[in-house]
């Protein structure tokens, strides 16, 4: 018979016997809930349902994807002006625009020669022209010259211009530019087509109102796309 004493009756057992008992119920234990935490978790998930989509979230979505645009083409901006501003450094000064050229006003004796000559000159004269008195054709032939100068002057420097546009790419920058402003008012006009369904939503279609710069007209397509949405929105509540 092995040789194994039993406590007697409310006796406690040795420490050294009773650990290795614990520590293998222990184990077993925590074995166990290691092994059901994972099972519980996904029994848990299975039967809570998932959180309803905001009913405005195409409206955030697009929101961001304005807001991404916007900045693209504040940066492109931004870099054309510093192109634009080094051509401009690199010209002469800007001259006078030939549309902007005024002839003087006629002095008042050659005035009163032409305005003489006029009345005695037939209407078929008229016609032909050249029937000014020297003094006064003198003065036409100056002012024309003068004209003419204007526009040879520009011209020459618009060729300068155009020159440094090509050197430096800016015509394809203006043109990229202005595709970004597209986009963005492509983006603007889809959220104006989008119905909003709470205060978030409408004020997203504000931002569009300010992004674009439409504030300056008293009608444009964000107020008329957030008239109806307060229109429907006032039905639904009184339904």
């Amino acid at each position: 018979m092995p040789n194994t004493s039993v406590p007697a009756a409310g006796e406690a057992m040795p420490a050294a016997e009773v650990m290795p008992i614990i520590g293998r119920f222990s184990r077993r234990l925590i074995l166990g809930a290691i092994v059901s935490v994972p099972a519980m978790g996904a029994a848990l998930a299975a039967t809570v349902p998932a959180p309803a989509e905001h009913p405005d979230a195409e409206l955030f979505r697009l929101d961001k994807e304005l807001e991404a645009a916007h900045a693209r083409m504040e940066n492109a901006s931004e870099e054309n002006n510093r192109v634009g501003d080094e051509i401009d450094a690199s010209l002469p000064p800007r001259p006078l625009h030939p549309t902007d050229w005024k002839s003087p006003p006629m002095p008042a004796h050659l005035k009163q020669l032409h305005d003489e000559a006029l009345k005695a000159v037939p209407v078929v004269v008229l016609t032909k022209g050249g029937w000014e008195p020297e003094p006064v054709r003198a003065w036409f032939d100056a002012n024309a010259r003068e004209k003419a100068q204007v526009k040879a002057t520009w011209d020459e420097w618009a060729a300068l211009r155009d020159e440094r546009h090509r050197e430096h790419n800016y015509d394809a920058r203006e043109e990229a530019f202005n595709a970004l402003l597209g986009v963005e008012w492509d983006i603007g006009m889809r959220i104006c087509e989008i119905p909003a369904h709470t205060l978030e939503g409408i004020m997203v279609k504000l931002r569009v109102n300010d992004t674009l710069g439409l504030a300056a007209f008293p009608e444009n397509e964000v107020f008329v796309s957030i008239a109806a949405d307060i229109r429907r929105l006032a039905a639904e509540a009184t339904s």
